[in-house]
């Protein structure tokens, strides 16, 4: 029951979500660097965003690497933290941010990252709230 209603509120709680997402390179190509949201919006990732993620990205990774990256809550964690989760979506936020990560698809991100990723690319990134 209890977990029934935290899904639902979780549920709620991201409907802002990427309706779709596209490459950098699909981007690039088109011209267009923006995404809709679930909810309708559609969010314009900034060029000076969006050339900071193509500078850190070799040719493989523009063309797997989907906007807008998904930050989720990191339950697993024995204090509050967010996670980035993918092979692509890890080796770029880690080149962002200078860090090395434990694994190479998992990425945990402390309140400082956290903070320091929101500065450095608020338009191509999105929470996602897990329970």
């Amino acid at each position: 029951m209890a977990l029934d209603f935290m899904e639902s509120i979780m549920s709620e709680l991201n409907r802002n979500l990427a309706a779709g997402k596209r490459s950098l390179v699909e981007m690039e190509e088109s011209g267009d660097y923006t995404y809709k949201t679930r909810d309708g919006s559609v969010i314009e990732v900034p060029m000076d965003q969006f050339m900071r993620i193509w500078d850190v990205c070799d040719d493989p990774e523009r063309l797997r690497l989907r906007l807008p990256i998904y930050v989720s809550t990191d339950t697993s964690a024995e204090y509050g933290a967010w996670k980035v989760e993918g092979r692509t979506e890890v080796s770029v936020v880690s080149k962002l941010l200078g860090k090395h990560p434990a694994r190479e698809d998992f990425l945990r991100l402390y309140h400082p990252d956290f903070v320091e990723l929101k500065k450095l690319i608020p338009d191509a990134h999105m929470v996602v709230f897990m329970p």
